[in-house]
């Protein structure tokens, strides 16, 4: 048998506990999702979605950079006018938001060029590698030569 304590501090804190978590009635009552790590990868890249389009600029999702407590994950279902045009056939579906973006193939292609861009940037142009700088290097030049 329960028996509620007396003392009113402790009532309000065993009601709090009984109360689901949820984001309120302003929010309907949305309950907290669990996270599993499919889901946090999908959140990690609506986070990082600034860097997948060069030619789309998303508004700063804040800066903070923890993941959301309340959403939720939902289907688009296209209409039946958009059948050739705008929707995306079982091949091309995946389960996850990362695995569609890894298998796309123009964001692939823009990856590729991107990740150039960089090793080109960081090699050392021409030949400033084999260049004598002080007398200790063109020993060491020597020395390779034999």
């Amino acid at each position: 048998m329960f028996v509620p304590p007396r003392d009113p501090r402790k009532v309000n804190k065993l009601t709090r506990k009984s109360v689901k978590d949820t984001s309120g009635k302003g929010w309907f009552d949305m309950p907290a999702p669990s996270i599993t790590p499919e889901l946090k990868k999908d959140l990690e890249i609506l986070q990082l979605r600034h860097v997948i389009d060069p030619k789309r600029h998303f508004k700063r999702s804040g800066k903070s950079k923890a993941l959301p407590k309340y959403f939720q994950v939902g289907t688009v279902v296209e209409p039946a006018s958009e059948f050739y045009s705008g929707r995306l056939t079982k091949r091309e579906r995946k389960t996850t938001l990362v695995d569609e973006l890894l298998s796309d193939q123009s964001l692939k292609s823009y990856r590729m060029r991107k990740v150039r861009e960089i090793q080109e940037s960081r090699t050392p142009g021409g030949n400033q590698k084999w260049k004598n700088k002080g007398k200790q290097t063109l020993k060491r030049a020597k020395d390779r030569r034999k």
